[in-house]
């Protein structure tokens, strides 16, 4: 039994190995285009819609956007990395407010349909010390055509306080 299977997975690595090389050169090129943008942010207005006060935030923002689109059309690609860090202070309560938020966005279409897509993205402004947190919560709708063009709507915002 055990000499079987050892033949079996000598045949079916045998098969990988041989299709492998077909499969890759049958495959049409993409062209690949990467956008990427580091931003400083500096003395950001935000009312925090919990409390009413006004936050004053600094820090960071990086941003990457990936698209492809093989030679005839019928594959792309839309990837979308964001980091941001922000540090901020309430200027009626001198509270200090934190926000890490990343994003993540993938997606791969075939047979030439445009890439469609809808996310929800999460910012969320913390507060160290006695106010209540903002929370907010977007969906965002993504169209890639079959030229490679983006449109992107913001469908629907909703803050809540924690």
């Amino acid at each position: 039994m055990l000499h079987q299977l050892k033949i079996w997975s000598a045949v079916v690595l045998i098969a990988v190995l041989t299709c492998t090389p077909l499969a890759v050169a049958n495959g049409d090129p993409m062209t690949i285009t990467k956008f990427t943008q580091d931003s400083v942010i500096t003395d950001q207005h935000l009312i925090n819609d919990c409390n009413g006060e006004e936050v004053v935030l600094n820090g960071t923002m990086h941003f990457e956007l990936t698209t492809g689109i093989d030679a005839d059309g019928d594959r792309t690609l839309y990837d979308l990395d964001s980091t941001t860090r922000l540090l901020g202070e309430g200027m009626t309560t001198h509270v200090r407010y934190v926000s890490v938020d990343k994003i993540h966005q993938h997606d791969v279409t075939h047979g030439g349909q445009s890439s469609n897509t809808r996310s929800s993205t999460k910012f969320r402004l913390v507060a160290q010390g006695p106010v209540p947190d903002l929370i907010s919560r977007v969906t965002m709708h993504t169209v890639i055509n079959r030229n490679g063009t983006i449109l992107v709507q913001r469908e629907n915002e909703k803050i809540s306080c924690r």
